[in-house]
């Protein structure tokens, strides 16, 4: 509620533009403090939240993203949903839950839903990378069935070619993204919109 009440104040002082890129979902789209230096031809709006789950996200999408009637919509979600105890197909429902709420009040907005790469333990746990691949499978299965929802898979392009976990996309902990990461999450989403 306090972070929500932040974006509010700063949305107060300084108007977000409509019709902009946001980004909404955990920490990844939280420390992506710079992103509009990927993205210099896009205006974009971070409302990453640290923690935050896809059932939050809908809890506040009022407040977090039908104030900016975006023309894009990233989410970076899943993750902290996992972590929390929700199953792969539990996940998929949360974010098909966000659809028509978003879809009622912006409906020409395109979503993009960007899937959890392989972090650092799932290379030591073929339980959670087996989970973090089911859901990245649920996740896809919503780009099958809705107009303008699509599903960026992350975790090839954070793998070497050997399929091994790449320490140089991730920060020290092995869960967040470093530079290197955030460029090959634009490098995939650069001719999306």
């Amino acid at each position: 509620e306090q972070t929500i009440k932040g974006f509010e104040s700063l949305d107060t002082k300084t108007p977000s533009p409509r019709g902009a890129v946001l980004l909404v979902g955990g920490s990844n789209a939280r420390r992506w403090t710079d992103i509009d230096e990927y993205f210099p031809k896009h205006r974009i709006i971070n409302r990453g939240f640290g923690g935050a789950r896809l059932t939050e996200i809908l809890h506040f999408a009022d407040r977090i993203i039908l104030p900016y009637a975006p023309k894009v919509i990233l989410f970076n979600a899943g993750g902290n949903d996992l972590g929390a105890g929700s199953t792969p197909a539990q996940v998929r429902e949360s974010a098909e839950a966000l659809i028509p709420t978003i879809r009622t009040n912006l409906p020409d907005t395109r979503i993009y839903f960007l899937g959890l790469p392989y972090i650092r333990r799932a290379s030591t746990n073929p339980e959670l990378r087996a989970s973090i691949s089911r859901m990245n499978k649920q996740l896809a299965k919503l780009d099958e069935k809705e107009a303008k929802v699509s599903f960026i898979d992350l975790a090839p392009a954070f793998l070497d070619d050997s399929g091994e976990f790449q320490p140089d996309l991730f920060v020290w902990d092995g869960t967040h993204f470093s530079p290197r990461g955030y460029e090959i999450v634009t490098e995939l989403l650069r001719d999306e919109f």
